[in-house]
């Protein structure tokens, strides 16, 4: 019977290649846990940043900066009105946004300015807004929808076909919600010394709805007392005017 073959001869070569293939276990552990301190890391570095200070030195010159933008042109608005100045507010609030799958709103916070003045004006209220368009166009104002003189005209014969005597009850006259220069939004809002509802209207008008998602962590108010401001109105046709702008965002 032939003898079985003899065991080939070991010359280190079949060790070392053993050992180069076989799987560093050790190594891959220090991998994968690397990799997870990393992921840890780039997480936190991507998660929102602190709210904006709103009495921080930055806060205060960019508001300051905000205010002597938006007051001029404030002016130069009720300047076309003409008219009667009832009363000045201010809304200062700093509030949150949504940055997710769902809603981005481009930012994690903000910070908004809303200046406002309330006049009274008599005489033909229809004429008066429709006359106010050009000026406003030659102010560089620019509309991506209607001009509050095109939806006062617009609306006018509807409103007055709502009660017998023809009366149009301005508060139902809706103002446009488009205006804007650079970064300023302009808006209107109509009422009359006789209805208490339209006076309702411009006090929510001067008052920032939220702004965005939930309640604002900073607000500074400063508000007309609107029937007090009424008592003193020597004109029937109200309009609260008002610009908004943002000066400080995350």
């Amino acid at each position: 019977m032939d003898s079985p073959p003899a065991p080939a001869e070991d010359d280190g070569m079949s060790t070392r290649t053993a050992r180069l293939h076989r799987p560093r276990r050790t190594e891959h552990r220090w991998t994968i846990a690397a990799a997870t301190i990393l992921a840890a890391v780039l997480l936190v570095g991507c998660g929102p940043p602190d709210p904006p200070d709103p009495r921080s030195g930055s806060a205060v010159e960019a508001r300051t900066a905000t205010v002597a933008q938006v007051q001029p042109a404030l002016d130069e608005v009720v300047d076309i009105l003409g008219g009667q100045v009832l009363g000045e507010s201010s809304v200062d609030q700093c509030y949150e946004g949504q940055r997710n799958y769902k809603v981005d709103t481009g930012y994690h916070y903000r910070c908004s300015l809303l200046l406002g003045v309330l006049i009274s004006v008599d005489g033909d209220f229809r004429r008066l807004m429709i006359s106010a368009d050009a000026a406003l166009e030659d102010l560089q104002w620019q509309s991506r929808g209607d001009w509050p003189g095109q939806l006062v005209d617009e609306y006018w014969e509807l409103r007055a076909s709502e009660n017998a005597e023809g009366r149009v009850r301005l508060h139902r006259l809706p103002g446009p919600r488009s205006l804007r220069r650079n970064d300023l939004r302009l808006g209107f809002s109509y009422g009359s010394t006789a209805d208490d509802r339209g006076l309702q209207g411009i006090d929510r008008s001067q008052r920032s709805t939220l702004w965005c998602c939930g309640a604002p962590y900073y607000e500074d108010l400063g508000l007309i007392d609107v029937d007090r401001a009424v008592e003193a109105a020597d004109h029937e046709h109200l309009t609260l005017i008002t610009i908004e702008a943002h000066y400080l965002q995350r």
